[in-house]
């Protein structure tokens, strides 16, 4: 059990290196050594969890989709739709923002947003009973996951100007309600751009 719980430990602290090397230069440019050095540990620990720096990213991929399609499966009720969505989002939020920021950020963004659309549009669709094989479902699908991502990218890249629950409440009510009925709405009145 302790090895298991040190192996965990271990695979945590490379990733979490990981993410402070890529808040300051692009997943390209981070080698194994400053990351290892970083973390604390040698080469050989590196390899016996990943095998190059883009495993790391796919990891941090991998657990994010995870999340928020069991966040989605558990959390989101097409019947209460605007409460349901809040509490998903702001959990995500809480626990992943420091994925979020890396996976959503320009130079991993195109990556990350085809993942995720493919992974969590089944989940959408059964949610929602929508059927898979209709063309129309599968844009409704691509709308809702651009919309979400785009704004939470900007959001994130404008410094989280907004509280999650400010625009958890907006991408709610923007997603039940449309996009014109939220433009014609007092939305726009209460968050003036600086």
């Amino acid at each position: 059990m302790r090895r298991q719980f040190t192996a965990e430990v271990t695979r945590q602290n490379l990733i979490d290196a990981f993410c402070i090397l890529a808040e300051k230069k692009p997943v390209a440019k981070i080698t194994i050594s400053e990351l290892v050095e970083r973390a604390g540990y040698n080469r050989g620990t590196f390899y016996k969890y990943f095998r190059d720096i883009y495993d790391v990213l796919e990891e941090i991929e991998r657990v994010i989709i995870g999340g928020v399609k069991e966040n989605f499966r558990n959390n989101i009720s097409p019947d209460n739709f605007k409460e349901t969505f809040l509490t998903a989002f702001t959990k995500i939020q809480r626990e992943q923002a420091v994925y979020f920021d890396l996976l959503l950020n320009p130079a991993n963004k195109a990556r990350f947003v085809d993942k995720i659309i493919a992974e969590i549009s089944p989940v959408f669709m059964t949610t929602f009973d929508l059927p898979p094989d209709n063309i129309r479902s599968k844009y409704l699908t691509e709308i809702y996951f651009t919309t979400v991502i785009t704004a939470l990218s900007t959001w994130i890249s404008n410094g989280r100007e907004l509280s999650t629950k400010e625009l958890s409440n907006f991408l709610g009510d923007v997603l039940a309600d449309g996009v014109l009925h939220a433009i014609k709405s007092k939305h726009l009145e209460t968050s003036q751009i600086a």
